[in-house]
């Protein structure tokens, strides 16, 4: 490969010293020259710094930026991390997770020959006991807009580390306050703004399913009323201009998803959010398996009885 872009890899640190090693690892030997590796430390309060540390010793020819912050939460941690990147491309890559030696120069081949500006792949979940590939359907550039919308109904991946992107993708994007779902928030934007998406039907990442501290072993309720807060406040962002923003093209499935969970577990949101329930109320009945049809009756009947 004659021309060689730079790649920033992003990996955001905290509570992963069980784990950072083979994640570091995995990157440190990558068949692609041409890589910035950015570990992020979240004021992680484990010795996950002190293992990357010694990794980092074995690789002295790497390109490495290390970025120190207090606790701020993953959306965050990936933001400190773009802030200092310098690639041309953008790969995010969990701390608890690994990836195939050949991933970048996969990806910076597909996205040269094909002038791609976001390039998605599939990946394996790696389970304590047996691993499973996830495969990603195909949507080109025309279909992106039922790729994004299939992001609010568990029929396509939101993850951020399996898109590979271009930098200007990031310029001036809304990054949300809570861990849970951030990915949807992000990818929405990205998918969006990309001209240019193509699909490299190969697993790249091992995404580990067995850590503890995972945000996915935070109690349901309070992980899908963060995941509501993250996609609404998203929507404030953009509310004054929806006309052309990433937001305009999944509205109605964002606010039906966040309408649910505001009357399954926690009617709070309707008081903190006034707009949500004139806007759920104004919703056509949407097919999906998000909120079924049979929850979203049951929503509408609430909502017909509750006008305050």
């Amino acid at each position: 490969m004659n021309n060689q872009p730079l790649v920033s890899v992003i990996v955001p640190i905290y509570g992963v010293e069980a784990y950072i090693a083979q994640c570091a690892e995995s990157l440190l030997v990558q068949t692609y020259p041409a890589i910035q590796f950015i570990f992020v430390n979240d004021g992680t309060k484990d010795r996950s710094m002190d293992v990357l540390s010694n990794v980092l010793a074995r690789f002295p020819g790497r390109q490495v930026c290390i970025v120190n912050q207090e606790n701020r939460g993953l959306p965050q941690a990936r933001a400190a991390g773009l802030r200092v990147a310098e690639g041309e491309y953008i790969q995010h890559v969990d701390g608890d997770d690994w990836v195939e030696p050949d991933l970048v120069e996969r990806l910076v081949h597909k996205a040269q020959e094909s002038g791609a500006d976001l390039v998605y792949f599939n990946f394996w979940k790696e389970h304590a006991s047996y691993r499973k590939l996830d495969r990603e359907r195909h949507y080109d550039s025309s279909r992106k807009v039922l790729y994004m919308r299939r992001l609010y109904n568990y029929r396509a991946y939101g993850y951020v580390w399996n898109k590979f992107a271009r930098k200007s993708l990031y310029d001036h994007l809304f990054f949300p306050r809570y861990n849970m779902h951030e990915d949807i928030v992000i990818s929405t934007q990205l998918l969006f703004r990309a001209q240019h998406i193509e699909q490299l039907p190969v697993p790249l990442v091992h995404y580990r399913r067995n850590n503890p501290s995972s945000v996915m072993h935070l109690a349901i309720k309070k992980r899908r009323v963060q995941s509501a807060n993250n996609l609404l406040d998203m929507y404030e962002h953009y509310r004054e201009q929806m006309a052309g923003s990433p937001v305009e093209p999944v509205l109605d499935v964002l606010i039906l998803r966040c309408a649910w969970v505001a009357f399954s577990l926690d009617r709070e949101l309707y008081r903190e959010r006034p707009y949500l329930k004139e806007m759920a109320r104004r919703l056509p009945l949407i097919p999906g398996r998000r909120v079924n049809l049979f929850q979203q009756l049951i929503l509408k009947v609430y909502l017909a009885f509750s006008r305050s």
